[in-house]
């Protein structure tokens, strides 16, 4: 039994565990070929060359939607609600937060490379934690 109690603070703490940060994932990649970024992350969204240094970004974009889509209990009738007594408005209704809150977030990530080597990268954009 003292042997179980011993690890239950151990097991609490391994579900803590988080994923590696995008920065640390991306820096892995520092010293790796351009042909190794596309073999693992795919075809580059962007690329440029400028002055022997080549640029690959990749671009990442999805949308949050938020806001409460359920149904309110702002309505008369058994709901009692005070703005909306009526015979036509007697049961539930849409209500709080409606329309929803739609935000896109993205990151891009932009790979360095000299002499086909990466040496550096940024990351840019409201979602790149």
């Amino acid at each position: 039994m003292r042997n179980i109690l011993f690890l239950v603070p151990f097991v609490a703490l391994a579900g803590c565990a988080t994923t590696p940060s995008l920065e640390s994932r991306m820096a892995a990649y520092t010293g790796a070929s351009a042909q190794t970024l596309v073999q693992q992350l795919g075809v580059p969204d962007k690329q440029i060359t400028v002055k022997g240094i080549q640029y690959l970004a990749y671009d990442q974009h999805h949308y949050d939607i938020s806001g409460d889509f359920g149904l309110g209990g702002f309505g008369g009738g058994f709901y009692g609600g005070p703005y909306l007594n009526g015979p036509y408005f007697g049961g539930p209704i849409f209500a709080a937060d409606f329309p929803p809150t739609v935000n896109e977030l993205s990151c891009e990530t932009t790979f360095m490379l000299k002499h086909d080597k990466v040496f550096d990268f940024t990351l840019r954009g409201n979602d790149c934690g």
